[in-house]
């Protein structure tokens, strides 16, 4: 993954936030997601692949972020489930 990878997954993770908080529609940031996440290489860290994979956006922003992942036990239950 190169880092204009990283940051763009990271502005279109934002981005989509933004739109869901604006009740907006996030088709189009869905969109470019996948199309992003297709284009990663094998040097792409497996978590944060497995985060798009399963579209655990918030995990994977804060991956992004720290370079590692913390469990919060508030979270819905419904972030454990493939979409």
């Amino acid at each position: 993954m190169t880092v204009s990878q990283a940051a763009e997954i990271r502005s279109t993770l934002i981005e989509m936030f933004e739109a869901i908080e604006k009740k907006e529609n996030i088709a189009e940031h869905l969109l470019k997601l996948d199309d992003i996440q297709r284009s990663l290489d094998r040097d792409t860290p497996a978590q944060l692949r497995h985060f798009l994979e399963r579209r655990s956006y918030t995990k994977a922003l804060e991956y992004l972020d720290t370079g590692t992942f913390t469990d919060d036990p508030n979270r819905p239950d419904c972030d454990d489930h493939p979409h």
